[in-house]
């Protein structure tokens, strides 16, 4: 890659116990953290990691993983809205992404889909203190093109990290590519290596800078 982007990488649980120094003395510069899923889980490393990837001086950002049918939209955020607060998240500075994926999801329509999204994406972005940020949304092209009626709403008015692996260049998914946009963030491989991540493997990200 060029000098256009920089190296990104998403965790949760599953990454166990992480050296953020040595994973920022290998390059990594951003990195989207596991926050939430749904109206009631909090991911158990999450204020761990967040607190010490900062304290790398790596770019900290958070995700919740999107459940349509086992939890209301208001539901899911007062679950963001409690662990971002209590985790000192920054909006002016850090970036929150809603992971939207078919795992738990098997049971919505894609017009929930997309319904239970746009609400839930309003409700984040009429706060008073998130307002100020914008929500990204993570997906991949196959799943958001079949598994989501995109065009019911404008969701291309969210940044885009795409999920696309082993391809030399992400397939856009509808909503960006009929809009024109692409990708901010692009995560490449689910099957990375980082020095300071020893249990499992971690996903790869890159990351556009201009």
């Amino acid at each position: 890659m060029n000098s256009q982007y920089e190296k990104g990488i998403d965790v949760s649980k599953w990454q166990g116990t992480i050296d953020w120094k040595k994973v920022a003395d290998s390059g990594v510069k951003h990195v989207f953290i596991k926050m939430s899923e749904g109206g009631t889980y909090t991911d158990p490393k999450f204020k761990e990691n967040f607190k010490n990837a900062k304290n790398a001086g790596i770019q900290a950002n958070c995700y919740h993983y999107f459940r349509a049918v086992s939890s209301t939209p208001q539901q899911q955020f007062e679950n963001i809205k409690k662990n971002l607060s209590s985790a000192g998240f920054d909006p002016s500075k850090n970036s929150l992404a809603i992971d939207v994926e078919s795992k738990n999801n098997q049971g919505a329509t894609p017009e929930v889909m997309a319904d239970n999204l746009h609400v839930l994406l309003n409700l984040i972005s009429k706060d008073e203190v998130l307002s100020c940020q914008d929500t990204f949304i993570y997906c991949s092209p196959a799943y958001w093109d079949s598994g989501v009626k995109w065009d019911k709403y404008d969701f291309s008015i969210y940044p885009l990290w795409i999920a696309n692996w082993n391809v030399e260049t992400p397939r856009i998914p509808l909503s960006w590519k009929n809009a024109g946009k692409s990708w901010t963030w692009w995560q490449y491989s689910s099957k990375g290596t980082v020095e300071g991540i020893t249990e499992n493997v971690v996903d790869l990200d890159w990351v556009k800078t201009v």
